[in-house]
């Protein structure tokens, strides 16, 4: 059980975030259970299905793991209970679970987790509209493309959301952000929508 979509006003792309996992982050990291990462993908958004629990052991960093998991495979978010009734107490929508069995480092299973699906969508990203900048680097001045921007009126209003295109990035609105920072929720990071950074030109 998660939440549905709601209607809101669109808030600008500077209260807009990507759900992203720290720089150079020595968490806990698992092996999620499945064949591909385009099941690994099709998890996340909500567009795969499995009958049983997904199994997801130890790969790297510490023995433990946080409120958050991230897996070798990117883009699943594997969340403690902590942070699903952190969800469900604000009301948040765009999101649904699915059934995950953790185990630690030594093989030992640990409850209270699950996979966070993500149902909420707007539009394809619009890569055209990034907005070039200079950075400077020991090799010299290099350009890079600002902006992670849709068609502000493809939103869903969900406050979790994914792009219609197969983008494996979760976004999330301010409030999310701030529900997350506020009950110290570890092993995240958020990038504003119009701050986030390609090297690549379309």
């Amino acid at each position: 059980m998660g939440s549905k979509s709601t209607s809101k006003v669109f808030p600008g792309f500077d209260k807009m975030f990507l759900l992203e996992e720290p720089g150079n982050s020595k968490a806990f990291r698992g092996d999620l259970d499945v064949e591909t990462t385009d099941e690994a993908v099709g998890l996340t958004r909500a567009e795969m299905h499995r009958a049983h629990p997904i199994t997801l052991k130890w790969a790297m960093g510490r023995a433990k793991p946080v409120e958050v998991i991230r897996t070798t495979y990117a883009t699943p978010l594997i969340v403690a209970d902590s942070v699903v009734q952190l969800l469900r107490s604000h009301g948040f929508t765009g999101w649904s679970l699915y059934e995950v069995s953790v185990h630690d480092k030594q093989g030992q299973r640990i409850p209270g987790y699950s996979g966070l699906a993500v149902t909420g969508r707007c539009g394809s990203i619009e890569w055209a509209k990034g907005v070039e900048v200079p950075r400077i680097s020991p090799a010299g001045i290099f350009p890079v493309w600002k902006g992670l921007f849709f068609d502000p009126n493809s939103w869903d209003g969900s406050d979790f959301f994914m792009p219609t295109e197969r983008f494996r990035g979760v976004l999330v609105v301010e409030e999310v952000k701030k529900a997350f920072e506020r009950a110290k929720i570890r092993n995240v990071d958020f990038t504003p929508l119009d701050q986030f950074e390609r090297s690549w030109r379309l």
